[in-house]
């Protein structure tokens, strides 16, 4: 379309002005030649298309216009096929022209007596009058070029804001919905129109927006519940001010789903941590029991403890035993109980409300359990949590619904619990520091992780692995271990375990000259320690003594319900101990 045909309306009420105004016919033609508008015999005519000989196709190849006073015998009429027909009398055009350009003609008619003598008596008026006009037409299609550029842009400018997956609200200063995107359509479900004018705290109660727009403060991340037909809607709301001449002008909001926070935290820690029970170093029979029924829990549900010394690796099997579950797309959530004071931890674990104690954050804050939604909650160090929050953790794994710190409202949760501790909860259980029904509820699937002076077997294994780790990260080229050192290390008891033994293999590669490390490099406490070799060579493990214990009293009564019990007595344990105790050895008794 022409660029005045783009203002087709508005050439037509221009020409209809004048021509009432002078008491002539009007015409206008695009640079097409197709006649954009047209008074008395014209108008009925519109949009046909003129001859390229006509002296409108002259005008706009010269960009001059004319005063025609003798139509058919004028210069710019010796082309005109249709000269001897023309009933015109008289006639004045004029270019219409944009920043330059001929975009049309607009032009004067006489067709009686009387307007060509006014057209001749005030030729050069009328001239002048008509460029004014042609001047007009120009401006007006600029006018209407900007409203298209401006058009343009807010559509595209539309399409990227509802393109978002953000919710986005403005509001003026006084918090009343200028504007709203499809997103937040959707995610609070109502519509741009019904809720323009609406302020904004009715879609999101307890926005602060006074505070947004009179002191022009962010309000990051608040987190905003709505009932809406029922529904429990929940947000996390950010509010950032809008200014225009250094004054706050309104508010822009911008709507998160906190099951979108929660899916993104989900993906990003299962980008983050992957493991399989293939990656656990070790084959020894110890670790390769311990390993076979992490197998089996990982195509289980069932709540897990795992009960080991420290630095056997507690959370990298917690970790492996997500991932192999039918949760591993899901978040894997750790939080470890003695590192958290006891003052804090009921917040980390089960979140907090806006205004629940000094120092809450604005709009309150999610828990871990709210966090691991659908997936895995790992509770390291269970065995320190105070007797008061084991009785809130036992509540929510019964009810499967969290309490927020200062709240009133259940929330439900789909979490799978996996517990570990180093301590031994038979012990606190009987010593009244571990609650009993807690106990049952968590120890459903319970795993055992071997230490490393239980399997020495792996030794080898896993000295090589963190030589060559190390000696990558570290730049170095260090191959081995000589013998006498190597009879060190393995001798020594490993109280810290593989976590012990990675580090101590990490330092003695740093003091590394040489491809091989000798015994002088080994820590002088773990040669000592390592000498008295006969210290630990002569001593069974309580573990392995206590297997023999139970495995030799089932042997001599038997491994019938009477039997075990027989057993349960001579040793000195009650029969529920008694079953777990075969459970975790994975004896080749049925239990």
């Amino acid at each position: 379309m022409s660029k005045l045909g783009q203002i087709k309306q508005a050439v037509q009420q221009a020409a209809e002005a004048i021509a009432s105004v002078l008491g002539v016919e009007v015409t206008i033609v695009d640079d097409t030649l197709k006649r954009i508008a047209g008074t008395g015999r014209y108008a009925k005519t519109l949009s046909a298309d003129l001859a390229k000989d006509s002296v409108f196709a002259q005008v706009l190849r010269n960009g001059r216009g004319f005063i025609i006073t003798d139509p058919g015998k004028h210069n710019a009429c010796v082309t005109c096929q249709l000269r001897e027909q023309c009933a015109e009398l008289a006639q004045v055009c004029c270019p219409i022209k944009a920043e330059g350009v001929t975009i049309g003609v607009i032009a004067l008619i006489a067709f009686s007596e009387q307007q060509r003598q006014m057209l001749l008596e005030q030729q050069n008026d009328l001239f002048g009058f008509i460029n004014r006009m042609a001047d007009l037409l120009a401006s007006k299609v600029a006018e209407q070029e900007n409203l298209n550029q401006l058009q343009a842009v807010k559509r595209q400018l539309e399409t990227v804001i509802n393109s978002v997956q953000e919710g986005i609200i403005a509001a003026d200063r006084f918090g009343n919905i200028v504007n709203i995107n499809t997103s937040a359509e959707n995610m609070l479900g109502i519509t741009a129109d019904i809720v323009a004018g609406t302020n904004i705290e009715i879609l999101l109660p307890g926005l602060a927006v006074e505070e947004v727009t009179q002191s022009g403060r962010e309000i990051l991340n608040q987190e905003i519940i709505r009932n809406c037909k029922g529904r429990r809607l929940h947000f996390l709301v950010t509010a950032k001010p809008w200014s225009e001449g250094g004054h706050v002008r309104g508010i822009v909001a911008t709507v998160r789903e906190m099951a979108e926070v929660r899916k993104f935290v989900s993906q990003l820690s299962a980008q983050n941590f992957y493991y399989t029970l293939d990656m656990i170093l070790g084959e020894s029979q110890p670790l390769s029991a311990t390993k076979k029924a992490a197998k089996i829990a990982c195509g289980s549900n069932a709540t897990v403890l795992i009960q080991g010394e420290s630095g056997t690796g507690k959370e990298l099997f917690a970790r492996a035993i997500h991932c192999g579950s039918g949760r591993k797309n899901k978040s894997f959530i750790a939080i470890n109980c003695a590192a958290i004071p006891e003052a804090l931890l009921e917040s980390e674990l089960f979140g907090y409300e806006e205004g629940a104690f000094t120092g809450a954050r604005r709009g309150g804050k999610p828990g871990k359990f709210e966090l691991a939604d659908g997936g895995t909650l790992f509770l390291d160090e269970i065995g320190d949590m105070s007797l008061a929050l084991q009785a809130k953790l036992l509540r929510v794994l019964q009810e499967r619904r969290i309490e927020r710190v200062g709240g009133v409202d259940n929330i439900p949760v789909d979490v799978r619990i996996v517990a570990a501790t180093h301590k031994d909860i038979d012990t606190m259980v009987g010593n009244g520091e571990f609650r009993q029904d807690l106990y049952y509820r968590i120890n459903v699937f319970p795993l055992y992780i071997p230490a490393l002076r239980q399997r020495r077997d792996d030794l080898p294994l896993l000295i090589q692995t963190f030589l060559a780790k190390y000696s990558s990260a570290l730049g170095k080229f260090v191959r081995a271990i000589d013998a006498d050192a190597y009879e060190t290390l393995f001798n020594y008891g490993w109280p810290g375990n593989v976590r012990e033994l990675e580090n101590v293999i990490e330092y003695l590669v740093n003091i590394a000259t040489a491809e091989t490390i000798g015994l002088p490099s080994i820590p002088a406490r773990i040669r000592e320690k390592a000498g008295n070799s006969s210290q630990y060579s002569d001593v069974v493990p309580l573990a392995q003594l206590e297997r023999m214990a139970i495995t030799g009293a089932i042997k001599k009564f038997g491994s019938t319900v009477e039997g075990k019990i027989k057993a349960a007595q001579a040793l000195g344990i009650s029969k529920a101990t008694l079953y777990r105790k075969l459970k975790e050895y994975d004896t080749r008794f049925s239990i």
